[in-house]
């Protein structure tokens, strides 16, 4: 396929390439549902005819869809459902606008949403209510929205997706896609609310919704949406009853309301159905571990202080300073090597990582990143350095990459903090939520580094205190301290930030670019500026994310700090690192889709994945970069 990103959204929608991947899509679709479709058939007796004869027209302005027919599909309980089906062409041609608008829709819909998004489904909104139930939660309020598609508010749907996007070529073509009649025995009838069977339609509910999402976790709620279907676990029943009342509050001025028939406050030993699973007590398990992909080579970490590394006989071994072996792996198993504090390595050793593309990086017994060996035959091109400098060089370009790399880190940050709220925090969350979207409002307008910079400081101050109260009380902070940590939450912090820093480093090198060279980090000494550009949007998604779960799962605690004699501070004993480092390995090994577009692999690959998308928007300036969508 042609690269077609630096284009207009409607050049992408029309060009031959996209419509041709929204018909392969839409024959896909097709066939996993078994659905016989004679007008299907015919479209693909001259598929590649008819998809150049839509290019053109949408090219041209002269393309303009169909009427919507209206057709009724059997459902189990032997009623109907009925359906607004656009025609084959139509059928591509909004297929092929969804692939264009997902990306940047998809990233403003939180974590509550669990439907009609690539990556997450059924599975993922099932684990999660079982969580909530294992970590305390006894009942829920189990409900759905009456007549969802019919009822949304259609301009409000439709100013909301528009205001999402870059520019406003798609916005004639997309409300004529959403306000076509529908065509029936009586003729051409106008359709309410958004049409159901069409496919902008499912994420415009999404997008309508996301105000009950956000409704009901500013209540300290946590909510789980599967499109209009969705469950609220709480502690207590009157905390059931008042999340039916925020609800019904928040459905209300959008002429939407509670479906009578499925609203209800149930409770788990009760029981209640939920996406075809029967919830009870201890059913279904939570299936944390069913995105978690097993590598064939892994990273050997290496926190004993004097052991030395070397290779014999084909494999990798760690021995104590008392020449006690602690470890013997095959090389072919391993990945990486990340030393912590006073460990050698020995000169085969490392000429065999050289050789074989192995990093080995050096971070100091406390965490603090030192540097790394790369090979150089992963060095970088002395074409894509020069055009690093000039965008490091270009303060335009340099902030348009910083403004995105910002605005990624803080969607993450509100994320995790509505993934953590509870009933006892729900206040001081909501405020920090806001004051973290006024901020976050403001990136765009943001003239300078400093400008920006303040804008990020301003979301993280009101961010950490809040992460800090939502921990377990043994293990509350007020604010992020480095330097020494006063906690054992901020010597967590540190200690994974400089993990992942590594990682960013190897991704940049890998990607062709210098990691030092930043666009709104400065190299400063051991610290390379691009690559902590990169990690900005990952902090939160990964380490904070670890230590957070870590703290309230009771794995990391109190007694895993240790305060250092005659200094301040607070750092890790050796069980706490080794807690941290599980943790974020088992993070970085999670697969997901639909973070990045047309892109699966475990988050360590789309951290390497980001890092070429970044090499090719400094290349192209006309190609954007944006961060990840983290659900």
């Amino acid at each position: 396929m042609a690269d077609i990103s630096a284009a207009t959204l409607y050049e992408r929608v029309s060009h031959p390439d996209s419509l041709d991947a929204a018909w392969r899509h839409l024959l896909a679709r097709d066939a996993d549902r078994d659905i016989p479709s004679d007008a299907v058939r015919r479209f693909a007796q001259s598929a590649p005819e008819r998809l150049t004869r839509l290019s053109i027209e949408l090219a041209e302005h002269q393309y303009s869809p169909k009427p919507l027919t209206r057709i009724a599909i059997p459902k189990d309980d032997g009623s109907e459902r009925e359906l607004a089906v656009p025609a084959v062409a139509d059928r591509v041609v909004e297929r092929s606008i969804l692939m264009a608008v997902t990306p940047f829709a998809d990233r403003r819909l939180g974590p509550s949403s669990y439907a009609y998004r690539e990556g997450i489904g059924v599975i993922d909104a099932i684990t999660a209510v079982a969580a909530h139930r294992d970590a305390g939660a006894g009942w829920v309020l189990r409900a759905d929205v009456a007549d969802c598609f019919d009822s949304i508010p259609r301009e409000q749907a439709l100013r909301s997706l528009l205001a999402m996007l870059p520019d406003p070529s798609l916005d004639a073509l997309i409300r004529r896609m959403v306000e076509r009649p529908v065509s029936t025995r009586r003729g051409l009838t106008a359709t309410t609310g958004v049409p159901q069977g069409t496919a902008l339609s499912p994420l415009l509910a999404n997008i309508v919704l996301t105000a009950l999402d956000e409704a009901i976790t500013d209540r300290g709620f946590p909510m789980i949406r599967y499109a209009d279907d969705f469950v609220v676990p709480t502690e207590s029943l009157d905390d059931a009853w008042e999340a039916k009342r925020v609800a019904t509050e928040t459905l209300e001025p959008m002429g939407m309301q509670l479906g009578a028939d499925k609203t209800e406050v149930m409770s788990f030993d009760e029981g209640f159905h939920f996406l075809g699973e029967d919830f009870g007590p201890r059913y279904p398990p939570a299936m944390h571990e069913h995105r978690q992909s097993e590598p064939l080579r892994r990273i050997l970490y290496v926190a004993r202080q004097g052991c030395r590394i070397f290779t014999r006989q084909g494999r990798v071994i760690v021995e104590s300073k008392s020449d006690e072996e602690l470890l013997s792996v095959p090389k072919n198993l391993v990945s990486r090597i990340v030393l912590f504090g006073s460990a050698s390595v020995a000169a085969g050793t490392r000429s065999w990582a050289l050789e074989n593309g192995i990093d080995v990086v050096f971070l100091s017994r406390r965490g603090n990143y030192q540097g790394q060996h790369l090979s150089a035959a992963n060095g970088t091109r002395v074409e894509r350095l020069r055009t690093q400098i000039a965008v490091a060089d270009d303060p335009a370009r340099a902030l348009g990459l910083a403004r995105a790399m910002i605005d990624a880190k803080v969607a993450h940050q509100i994320t995790l903090l509505r993934r953590l709220t509870s009933r006892a925090c729900a206040e001081p969350v909501a405020d920090a939520i806001r004051t973290m979207n006024r901020s976050r409002a403001m990136i765009p307008d943001a003239t300078d580094r400093d400008q920006l910079l303040g804008l990020e400081g301003a979301a993280a101050a009101a961010y950490f205190p809040v992460l800090g109260v939502l921990v377990p009380a043994e293990l509350r902070f007020e604010t992020r301290s480095r330097r020494p940590p006063l906690d054992v939450i901020n010597s967590a912090l540190g200690y994974g930030y400089a993990v992942l820093l590594a990682e960013c480093v190897a991704a940049l090198v890998a990607a062709g670019l210098d990691p030092n060279i930043g666009v709104l980090h400065e190299a400063s000494g051991k610290r390379p500026g691009l690559a902590l550009d990169l990690m900005e949007e990952w902090r939160p998604m990964i380490i904070d994310q670890v230590v957070s779960a870590a703290a309230r799962k009771g794995t990391l605690t109190p007694a895993h700090g240790q305060p250092v004699t005659g200094e301040p501070g607070v750092h890790l004993t050796k069980s706490g690192k080794e807690i941290l480092v599980r943790g974020y390995e088992r993070r970085m090994l999670q697969v997901t889709s639909g973070a990045i577009p047309e892109f699966t692999g475990t988050l360590r690959r789309h951290l390497y994945r980001q890092a070429k998308l970044l090499a090719r928007a400094m290349r192209d300036p006309a190609v954007p970069w944006t961060g990840m969508s983290w659900r």
